[in-house]
Parts: structure tokens; sequence; C-alpha cells
């Protein structure tokens, strides 16, 4: 992750808050009701947390964050910025995490740099780990076409999904959509359309 090794101070300037949109704290305050209003514990796993604010609101609501990104520099980041958390140097594939005792996974903008064919092994591997009625938020750039379309990141190679192809994907690993939010390219960073797409793990 040489990339975002490279830009994580200009993000921790860049984003100083957790979330650029009332919607996007709405999504994630969502998920994080859903997490607790269910039986299976409060800890959560945050991937691709970068400079760590949307772990520190997660757990000011409440949760327990395993918190983990590829990239050393957002990692320093996040322990200068949040010192009392607990950050770890994983990628998607989630290998140095316990998924089996999580309630639930948040994939904010991280998916976006997996490979298509790989995102949907990743989810896969997910749902053969997590318990059932577990919580995912899929978070990301969209498309208004079907399908996957990979687009000019400033930072890394990016793919966007549209909505209906991103819970495509989570039907087939296992995952029954709870529902959807999608937002229209904006001023700023908001380039795109986004979707968040929330989802449980099938008995």
């Amino acid at each position: 992750m040489t990339g975002y090794d490279a830009m994580a101070q200009t993000y921790a300037d860049l984003f100083v808050d957790a979330f650029s949109s009332p919607l996007e704290q709405a999504a994630v305050d969502a998920f994080a009701c859903h997490v607790r209003a269910g039986a299976l514990g409060g800890r959560v796993v945050d991937v691709g947390c970068g400079v760590g604010h949307v772990a520190a609101h997660l757990v000011a609501t409440g949760l327990a964050v395993t918190a983990v990104d590829p990239s050393d520099g957002m990692l320093a980041q996040a322990r200068r910025a949040h010192p009392e958390l607990s950050f770890t140097s994983d990628d998607a594939s989630l290998r140095t995490v316990d998924l089996a005792s999580a309630a639930g996974v948040l994939a904010r903008f991280s998916l976006i740099h997996v490979p298509p064919d790989r995102v949907r092994a990743v989810l896969s591997d997910w749902a053969s780990r997590l318990r059932p009625s577990s919580v995912v938020l899929l978070a990301g750039q969209s498309t208004d076409e079907p399908g996957v379309a990979a687009f000019d990141h400033a930072v890394a190679p990016a793919w966007r999904w549209h909505p209906d192809t991103i819970a495509d994907a989570l039907a087939d690993a296992g995952f029954t959509e709870l529902w959807r939010t999608v937002s229209r390219p904006a001023e700023g960073f908001h380039r795109f359309p986004e979707f968040h797409v929330c989802a449980e793990r099938r008995a």
C-alpha cells in the first residue's frame, strides 16, 4: 500500500471528520444499531480503517472495534489521532481477525481497491467465518450502469460498483440485503454516486 503510505499525512489533513455528509453518518449509525440490537455481542471489524475516525465513532456508540488497514502510514496516523484504540495491519482478507467472534463488518471505501473477482471471494470467505445474523455494511463509489467500472482513483487502482451488482455479490456470498442508500455526485470528493449496502449473514 505504498500509495496510501505516501498520502497518509495528506489524508489526515483533509479528512479531519469521520464523515463527509450526514447520510454517511446515518448509514454507519444504522449499522451500529443493527449490531447492538442483535444477540451476537458488540464487536465489529472496520476494514480499511484509514486514519481511524470512523472506528473511534463506532466506539463512541458503544461498540468494540477491531480496526485494520494494510497501510503502515495510515495506521501511524490512526494511532496518533486515537491512541486509546487498537489498530492492526491487515487487508480485506482479515487473516489476523477472528470473524467467528464478530457481530459485524464495516468496509467503507476500502473494497473499491480490491479487484472485482477478488471482492466476491472475500465476501464468500467472510460469510464462511461469520455467524448467522452478523451484519455487514459496504460503501463505495457507484455507477449508474449495471456492473463494475474501473475509475481514476488518485492513490490506487479502484472500481465502482452498481448497487445491484454489489448486492448480488453479497447475496451470492450468503448475505441477505437489509437496506441500501445511494447518493448523487456532489462538490468536493464526491465525483460519483456512492452506495451504502447493509446485509445480514443468512442462517
